[in-house]
């Protein structure tokens, strides 16, 4: 997949997703298996330094799609890979009876 973008700040946007969701996923599925807290406290400090970081990344994915704005389909795609991990981490946060 990552073969499909051809400006940098979109692969690494799309690879600081992925690993994201895979992150984010694990913790999730541990905090259902452990009764721990810890895990869930893992959890919210992960998604609290995801979102400056996410927010940041979408401000450089705006400046790189009005810089090239002829590739505008592979800078959507990217704004809508990124933008996906936070309505799933909220259903997550959700799974998890907050």
């Amino acid at each position: 997949m990552i073969a499909l973008f051809k400006h940098r700040w979109n692969r690494i946007a799309v690879r600081m997703a992925t690993l994201s969701f895979c992150l984010g996923t694990i913790i999730m599925l541990a905090a259902l298996m452990a009764d721990n807290d810890f895990i869930i406290t893992l959890g919210i400090a992960f998604f609290v330094f995801y979102v400056p970081i996410t927010l940041l990344l979408l401000f450089i994915l705006m400046v790189n799609s009005l810089a090239n704005f002829k590739d505008i389909h592979e800078h959507v795609m990217t704004f809508i890979i990124v933008l996906m991990n936070l309505p799933i981490a909220l259903l997550y946060i959700n799974f998890l009876n907050f």
